[in-house]
């Protein structure tokens, strides 16, 4: 009887031994490709975004006229978002370095950096309505959405003054 118990123990453990085997290979295969998609995206945005854009999208000469007025009002918008981001890591930075970062400033910060998340989403909704009723086809206005938002995880990722990860 213990040997029958023994042997159910130890097949029940290798089971989920390899069922965790099978998940953290299928997580592993994931964020591979993840870092590979991330990678080629860093690859077509290296000859400039706006190059980028205009391959992602193939516009017509009609569309490219309504399209890059729009894009340029999109980009300042979001360089000034850019800039209220930058104060305000440099503020926590000035901050931390002097010692003096309470819980009122930690809780401060995260109001205004979900803020900014909130206006940036505003600007892109307001964008894709100002391209769609300026007549871009869905498709391309869509498109164009899903590629900022591609290039925004990118930017956020790479963003100076960001803290470091703790690993345990």
């Amino acid at each position: 009887m213990t040997r029958s118990l023994t042997t159910l123990a130890l097949a029940t453990a290798l089971a989920f031994a390899g069922t965790a085997f099978a998940q953290d290979a299928g997580r592993a295969e994931r964020d591979q490709r993840a870092v590979a998609r991330v990678q080629a995206l860093q690859q077509a945005v290296a000859p400039g975004k706006q190059i980028f854009i205009a391959r992602q999208l193939s516009l017509t000469p009609e569309e490219a006229a309504t399209f890059w007025p729009l894009y340029d009002a999109h980009q300042s918008a979001l360089a000034d978002l850019a800039e209220r981001r930058a104060d305000l890591l440099r503020e926590r930075d000035e901050k931390v370095a002097a010692n003096d970062f309470d819980d009122g400033d930690r809780a401060d910060l995260a109001e205004d950096l979900l803020a900014l998340d909130t206006d940036e989403a505003e600007l892109l909704e307001a964008t894709f309505g100002r391209l769609n009723r300026a007549g871009m086809p869905v498709a391309k206005a869509a498109r164009y959405v899903e590629l900022e938002n591609d290039l925004r995880a990118l930017r956020h990722f790479g963003l100076e003054g960001a803290p470091d990860y703790v690993s345990q």
